[in-house]
C-alpha cells in the first residue's frame, strides 16, 4: 500500500513540478513559498522542545522567497540578501518580545532564526537558478540529479548494503548505497546535463554528479539529525507515502546551491 501511494504521488507530482519549473515566474514562486513555509512548520514542530517562535518563523520563512522573487525580477540580487537578513533580525526581535523567561532564550532565538535562514533562504535559491533562458534546464537538472541519487542509493543499498555509512545519524544508509548514488548522479549529469540539455561537457558532468552525490545525502543527514532528536520517523504525513516536505525535499536544499555554483562556472 505504501509503495502504491509513493508511486501515485510520483506520477502526479513529478509532472506537476516539471510544469511549474518550465512555467517559472509566479508558478515557480508558489512552489517555493509552499516548500519553505511547510518545511518551516515541520522544522519548528521537530524543534518543539526548544520552544521556537514557530508562527513568526513560518511566516517569515515563507516570505523570504517573495522578497527574493522581486529582487530577481528587478535584477537586484542584493535586495534578496537584505531581505533574508531583515527576516532573521525580525524573528530574533519577535522572539525576544515573546520570551517570558530568560531560560532558553539563546536557543529559542537561534532556532527560530536558523529555520528562516536554512529553509526560507536555501529553498529560495531555486529562483536564482531559474533565471535566464537556460534557467529552467538547470533547475530541472538539480531536481533530476537529486532524485537519481535517492533512487541509486536505495537500489544499491537494498541489494548490496552491508556497511553502515552513519550508524548514529542514519542507520539505514550504507556505503554501498552511497556508491550507487554516485553512479546514478554521474549518469544523470552526463545524460541530462551533457547529452540532452547541453549545459556542460563530459568531464564537468562527472564532477557535477560526484558533487551532487555528496550534497544530497548530506542534506538528508541534516534532517535525520532533527528527526532522531525529536524521536520521530517522518517530519509529517503531508505527502502520502513520502512523509513530509522535509522528507521529500531535504536533499534539494544543498543540491540546488551546488548546481548554482556549476552554472556560474559553466557560464
Amino acid at each position: 500500500m505504501n509503495l502504491l501511494k509513493r508511486t501515485a504521488v510520483g506520477v502526479i507530482g513529478v509532472p506537476a513540478i516539471y510544469l511549474l519549473i518550465r512555467a517559472g515566474s509566479w508558478f515557480l514562486l508558489a512552489l517555493v513559498v509552499a516548500q519553505a513555509g511547510l518545511a518551516a512548520r515541520e522544522f519548528y514542530a521537530l524543534a518543539g522542545k526548544a520552544r521556537p517562535l514557530a508562527r513568526a518563523g513560518i511566516i517569515l520563512a515563507a516570505a523570504v522567497p517573495l522578497a527574493v522573487f522581486f529582487a530577481v525580477e528587478g535584477r537586484k540580487p542584493e535586495w534578496a540578501v537584505l531581505a533574508l537578513l531583515i527576516a532573521v533580525a525580525v524573528s530574533s526581535a519577535a522572539a525576544l518580545g515573546a520570551i517570558d523567561s530568560v531560560e532558553g532564550a539563546i536557543s529559542r532565538i537561534s532556532i527560530t532564526g536558523f529555520g528562516i535562514f536554512y529553509l526560507g533562504g536555501l529553498f529560495s535559491l531555486q529562483l536564482f537558478l531559474r533565471q535566464g533562458p537556460a534557467g529552467a534546464d538547470w533547475l530541472l537538472l538539480a531536481y533530476l540529479a537529486t532524485w537519481c541519487v535517492d533512487i541509486g542509493s536505495y537500489l544499491a543499498g537494498s541489494v548490496l548494503g552491508r556497511h553502515k555509512l552513519s550508524p548514529v545519524l542514519s542507520p539505514g544508509k550504507t556505503w554501498e548505497g552511497a556508491a550507487g548514488g554516485v553512479v546514478f548522479a554521474v549518469a544523470a549529469g552526463w545524460l541530462a546535463g551533457t547529452a540532452v540539455l547541453g549545459l556542460f561537457g563530459p568531464l564537468t558532468a562527472v564532477l557535477y554528479g560526484v558533487a551532487i552525490a555528496v550534497a544530497a545525502p548530506a542534506g538528508d543527514l541534516v534532517e535525520s539529525v532533527w528527526k532522531r532528536d525529536a524521536g520521530v520517523k517522518d517530519s509529517s504525513g503531508i505527502i502520502p507515502g513520502h512523509g513530509g516536505i522535509l522528507d521529500r525535499f531535504d536533499s534539494l536544499l544543498l543540491t540546488v546551491p551546488v548546481t548554482l555554483v556549476f552554472r556560474f562556472l559553466a557560464e
